[in-house]
């Protein structure tokens, strides 16, 4: 029984989830991708697996315990760590995206912490400020500002004071970089958004077996976990339910980032507030062999295709 053993906090999980982390990145050394990246300098390519590998760990540990933390999932388990490890499958190196999605479980935390915040100001200012800084490199992250009023509103904390400080922070790195373009009289930068909208070149049929095999285990995941988050949410704390609506929130806002950025590589936005989502799932659903059953299939379905990577 797998889930039932994830289902603890016993310190040799973390062990065991790391000789299992490593396991599940060696196959990236043997794959295309893998070789296809240019040597910038001796051992650059092994680097940037590493890398990715390193910030997959520690955000994997991390959200487990912010959730956890945070009472959103009360039981305590180490099964939300690994429903994000299995979701990273397809990535063997993507680590700009993979740090801008590291850096952003800061900001989940931020909006985790507003919860009876009387006077949540400088949440909301790092908040805004992470966003600020993330958007020189992908600007349509700042679509996700207004993810910061929400959460305000669902908390019940919000007013002018707060709104005022949310939309000044996202200034501030800007000023400080103008101030620099300035002093060096180069162009001023300021973010442009890209809505795209581009249907991505995928086809169900076209894919490789074990694509396919993942792909469908995946969706089936997904609907069955969000079925059980709207079914059951009512039944949740008061402080565990307003922060699903924010993660819920959080996801659909990814997505359309995503679809919008006409840019495969910001699906590993979504892949955050996912985790929570079927972890959510896995930890509480009450057919216990049926989600073992499920559990069982999505990790050898990501093992699988980690494994027919290679050389691929």
């Amino acid at each position: 029984m797998i889930l039932k053993s994830l289902k603890n906090s016993h310190s040799y999980l973390i062990i065991l989830f790391l000789l299992f982390s490593i396991l599940f990145f060696i196959p990236s050394f043997f794959t295309s991708q893998f070789q296809n990246i240019e040597n910038k300098f001796p051992f650059y390519s092994v680097l940037l697996v590493v890398i990715s590998a390193i910030l997959t760990f520690f955000h994997s540990i991390g959200l487990n315990n912010l959730i956890y933390d945070k009472d959103i999932i009360k039981r305590p388990n180490f099964v939300l760590a690994f429903v994000f490890l299995l979701l990273n499958t397809t990535f063997v190196t993507n680590h700009k995206m993979m740090l801008i999605s590291f850096v952003l479980l800061f900001f989940l935390n931020f909006l985790l912490q507003l919860y009876k915040q009387k006077q949540p100001f400088s949440i909301v200012f790092n908040a805004g400020i992470l966003l600020s800084i993330l958007s020189f490199y992908l600007p349509n992250i700042l679509l996700l500002f207004p993810i910061i009023l929400i959460s305000t509103l669902i908390f019940r904390n919000i007013n002018w004071r707060i709104n005022t400080i949310s939309i000044l922070s996202l200034f501030v790195p800007y000023f400080f970089l103008w101030s620099y373009q300035i002093f060096t009289k180069t162009e001023l930068y300021f973010p442009v958004f890209e809505f795209n909208f581009k249907l991505f070149n995928f086809s169900i049929v076209e894919i490789a077996l074990n694509q396919k095999i993942w792909f469908y285990v995946l969706s089936l995941v997904s609907l069955l976990s969000f079925f059980e988050i709207f079914r059951w949410m009512y039944k949740k704390s008061i402080r565990s339910r307003e922060s699903f609506t924010i993660i819920i929130l959080y996801f659909f806002f990814s997505v359309f980032i995503f679809l919008s950025s006409g840019k495969e590589e910001t699906v590993i936005l979504i892949v955050t507030p996912l985790s929570v989502i079927i972890g959510n799932y896995f930890v509480y659903h009450i057919k216990i062999r049926w989600s073992e059953f499920i559990f069982f299939l999505f990790l050898f379905s990501s093992i699988f295709y980690r494994i027919t990577m290679i050389n691929m």
